[in-house]
């Protein structure tokens, strides 16, 4: 407590005993300027040392998190290359499914081309025995025709 605020409490009717009790306890208990400043000094050390660790910890977490994605665009295209050798068997196969099928169906049109070639046949033998027959059949009833010569 400061010379003058002393005079000022005395003059103001305190007794010598309540000034140097109040200077007392103002000067144990009251922080000075100096106090302040070395508690504020502090503080501002102590969040600086907080603030240089949560950076240190975000650049781990940065560095981790990137690890990760790494790994993960890895298994991806890892997983892509699977997938595209899985379609191209799928699709190698079915190739080969509808080539089967395509010589199929050709056997199939051969052969239905051969009965439809063996059926129009057989008809038209049919149909000239049965001409050869009726030919002859006619031949048989009618008189020959005389043959008359110049």
């Amino acid at each position: 407590m400061s010379a003058a605020a002393i005079l000022k409490l005395q003059a103001s009717g305190f007794s010598v005993e309540q000034v140097s009790a109040l200077a007392e306890l103002v000067d144990t208990q009251a922080a000075t300027k100096a106090d302040v400043e070395a508690a504020s000094h502090k503080f501002d050390q102590k969040i600086e040392a907080t603030g240089h660790k949560l950076d240190q910890k975000i650049d781990g977490v940065e560095h981790r998190l990137e690890l990760k994605i790494g790994e993960l665009k890895s298994d991806l295209e890892a997983t892509e290359r699977r997938l595209d050798q899985k379609i191209d068997g799928v699709e190698h196969r079915l190739e080969l499914k509808i080539e089967g099928l395509d010589r199929k169906i050709t056997e199939t049109n051969a052969n239905t081309l051969k009965w439809v070639i063996g059926a129009i046949g057989f008809q038209t033998l049919v149909l000239v025995g049965t001409i050869v027959g009726a030919v002859a059949a006619l031949t048989r009833f009618i008189p020959a025709a005389p043959i008359l010569h110049q």
